[in-house]
């Protein structure tokens, strides 16, 4: 049932694109007597397509591509003729005008019509090309960013995926099994990415190549988040043989991968350092109504030294994967209304209620608040206290992420057309 409907398609773009198009009209499908082939992959965005010959009464051929990419600023998706003629001793093509797609459908049709060149085409092969380093499916659970190498890192269910800054695919990882909240850091010198698995294993990567490193085996059935500081790995687990709930939270020396200490409330947390602190974190609950909240602080060695629970339980939204903390680690800010608490756990206000915002970053001393909506194509910068917006910045997509880097803010936008939707990098210059 696949090929009536890119027919269809083919036959409406071509209608209603500006310029001249074969016009392609579509009678019954014959059997597909005629094979297409991918013959070789020149590099992954040159290909050699090849079919067989044409049998019975041929007059003319047409080859379509349909895609969906990014054109003039806008996701859709297209149906192109990229081939045609009359001779039937032509028998292949080369692709090297491919856009930037990641599922691409070749459809070869013929015609035995000689009153019209566009009419009586009749669609006869069919091949599919999936084109790697392309673009990234959106399904994504969080972000990443690496300031210094312009790397970003996104992490989906099971995979990961290194872009840089202007969006091209560096390389990327599927996983066997899903992952929670990941972190960066430095080991060595040498840049290290460290991956939460729910089987209760810690791995460890490469940073640059996405290479297996090591792995530490946790315990319990989920691992929820890590976060890096300092050679230290502090980690939110499910594992309860050191006195239930209370002490999932676990300290391990990334050299040794010796345990220093645990501490916690709850099992599969979202744990987020407050910058500006030696070693001080705050940890939100990922699967308890209502939502929990924590604080911590260890010693620089990792030892656990103070643990706090919240004293709402509930009363305030927060989102833990929507988490951010204030460049001086005194406050920080969560859920789609802008929830901001200080490091003491003490409600500070909402930045704007029914908001629906989908991120957020700082300025350097934070008194401004960049704010991502999810439904509109908009950063707001909003003044701290006062709450008040001070500038707007549009977007080509929806925001997902924000990275703020010296004057520029680094947006992770979403765009969807059909059944798939993509991720895109995005610089705005503030």
């Amino acid at each position: 049932m696949k090929t009536p409907i890119l027919i269809l398609a083919l036959s409406f773009v071509c209608l209603s694109c500006k310029k001249e198009i074969i016009e392609v009209d579509v009678i019954n499908p014959a059997p597909a007597s005629v094979q297409l082939r991918i013959e070789q992959v020149i590099n992954d965005s040159t290909i050699v397509l090849k079919w067989t010959p044409f049998s019975g009464n041929f007059q003319k051929y047409l080859l379509a591509r349909s895609a969906t990419y990014l054109k003039n600023g806008q996701l859709g998706s297209f149906v192109e003729p990229v081939d045609s003629g009359s001779d039937v001793n032509h028998l292949s093509f080369t692709e090297n005008r491919m856009p930037l797609a990641r599922d691409l459908s070749y459809d070869l049709y013929v015609s035995n019509d000689t009153t019209q060149f566009n009419h009586g085409f009749q669609p006869v092969a069919h091949v599919y090309y999936e084109r790697p380093n392309s673009l990234v499916r959106a399904g994504a659970t969080d972000v990443l960013i690496d300031k210094q190498k312009k790397w970003i890192y996104i992490m989906a269910q099971k995979s990961i995926t290194l872009l840089d800054y202007t969006g091209k695919i560096l390389r990327s990882v599927d996983l066997p099994i899903s992952i929670g909240y990941c972190s960066l850091g430095d080991f060595n010198g040498s840049k290290e990415l460290y991956v939460p698995e729910n089987d209760g294993w810690l791995v460890i990567l490469d940073a640059g190549t996405l290479q297996l490193k090591d792995k530490i085996y946790i315990g319990g059935y989920n691992v929820g988040s890590v976060v890096a500081v300092n050679q230290k790995l502090y980690i939110s687990s499910s594992d309860m043989s050191h006195g239930g709930y209370s002490n999932c939270t676990k300290v391990y020396n990334r050299d040794t991968k010796d345990l220093i200490g645990w501490t916690g409330y709850w099992d599969g947390t979202r744990l987020m350092k407050l910058e500006g602190t030696s070693v001080e974190m705050i940890d939100i609950s990922i699967n308890l109504i209502p939502v929990d909240l924590s604080y911590y602080q260890f010693s620089p060695d990792g030892v656990p030294l103070v643990k706090k629970e919240d004293q709402y339980h509930g009363d305030y939204l927060m989102d833990a994967n929507i988490v951010r903390s204030f460049p001086d680690g005194s406050k920080f800010i969560t859920s789609s209304s802008g929830t901001i608490f200080d490091k003491s756990l003490v409600f500070d206000r909402y930045l704007k209620q029914n908001a629906n915002f989908s991120d957020f970053a700082f300025n350097s001393d934070g008194s401004i608040i960049y704010a991502a909506y999810l439904s509109q194509k908009q950063i707001d910068a909003i003044s701290y206290p006062d709450a008040v917006t001070i500038k707007s910045y549009p977007t080509t997509f929806s925001p997902y992420k924000i990275f703020r880097d010296g004057n520029m803010l680094i947006c992770i936008g979403k765009a969807s057309t059909g059944l798939y939707g993509y991720l895109f990098v995005e610089k705005i210059n503030l």
